[in-house]
C-alpha cells in the first residue's frame, strides 16, 4: 500500500477551490466539496482516488477485490498537506 497525500488548491482567475490527492500510482484533482470542511474534505479527496483505482483495476483484471478498502488515518503535516495511510487494524483509543 502506499501514502497518500492531499492539498488544498486555492482559486484561480480560472478554477475554483480544489483538492489534489496523490500517491506513486496515480492522481486526481477534485472540485472543493463546500458541503464538507477541514479533514472532510481531504478525506472525500482520497476516496475518489480510490474511485479511481478500484475501477481501474475492475476494467485491467476483471476482480471486485478492492485492495483499498482497509482501515485508513489521517493527520496533518507541517507543509498543511495530509497523509492518509492504511492501516491492518483499527486504531484503540485508551
Amino acid at each position: 500500500m502506499q501514502t497518500i497525500t492531499t492539498k488544498y488548491l486555492p482559486a484561480t482567475n480560472f478554477k475554483g477551490s480544489r483538492i489534489k490527492a496523490e500517491c506513486e500510482r496515480g492522481s486526481i484533482t477534485v472540485t472543493y466539496p463546500c458541503e464538507l470542511s477541514g479533514e472532510s474534505c481531504h478525506i472525500y479527496a482520497v476516496d475518489k482516488l480510490i474511485e479511481k483505482f478500484v475501477t481501474e483495476d475492475k476494467a485491467r483484471f476483471g476482480t471486485n477485490r478492492n485492495p483499498w478498502s482497509k482501515p485508513r488515518a489521517v493527520g496533518q503535516m507541517k507543509d498543511h498537506r495530509y497523509a492518509h495511510v492504511f492501516i491492518e487494524t483499527p486504531l484503540q483509543v485508551a
